[in-house]
């Protein structure tokens, strides 16, 4: 379990463990927002619902950083649809291809993790693109349009849009 972490203009912040929210909440440096109806916490002076969101009193400057490769995050920002076939993936049978194949950015000396280098792709398509280029392989993008490049949110959101606490959702801009 975790627990979104919201500034004091309600904008997400963290997503931090239920121990440092309750540690906050004590503390009154934040504000439970949302709970868990089910689980009370009681100490010698009051009680407490088990938050997952909570909010912070004051207003703190966190700067705004963009998405870190990985991964995970690369199929995050690709919905888990293969940009080969437009294939709906599963998590564990999602996997990631390199549009400038590995050996070819060895050669180059070209970083090859990086957001404009990568896209989801699915076992099928990815073991027929193989360590070519997609022209050698006869293969082109499922959406004629779309162009791997970082996504315009941050990490938080990534994790938050593939959050399965629907209370969080309220709190996400699109």
């Amino acid at each position: 379990m975790s627990v979104l972490l919201l500034g004091a203009d309600y904008q997400p912040m963290a997503v931090i463990s239920p121990r440092r929210a309750l540690g906050l909440v004590m503390a009154d440096k934040a504000l439970p927002v949302e709970g868990e109806p089910t689980l009370d916490l009681r100490s010698a002076t009051r009680t407490i619902s088990l938050p997952t969101v909570i909010q912070l009193r004051y207003y703190k400057h966190v700067p705004h950083r963009g998405a870190r490769w990985s991964k995970p995050n690369v199929l995050r920002r690709d919905r888990y649809v293969c940009q080969f076939c437009g294939v709906k993936m599963a998590e564990r049978d999602a996997t990631v291809d390199h549009v400038v194949s590995l050996s070819e950015c060895r050669k180059k000396g070209i970083q090859p993790n990086t957001w404009g280098n990568t896209v989801a792709a699915c076992r099928k398509c990815q073991k027929r693109k193989a360590d070519r280029s997609m022209d050698a392989a006869g293969m082109k993008f499922y959406n004629p349009n779309y162009e791997p490049k970082m996504p315009r949110v941050n990490y938080l959101t990534l994790l938050l849009q593939n959050s399965n606490h629907e209370e969080w959702k309220k709190y996400i801009k699109m």
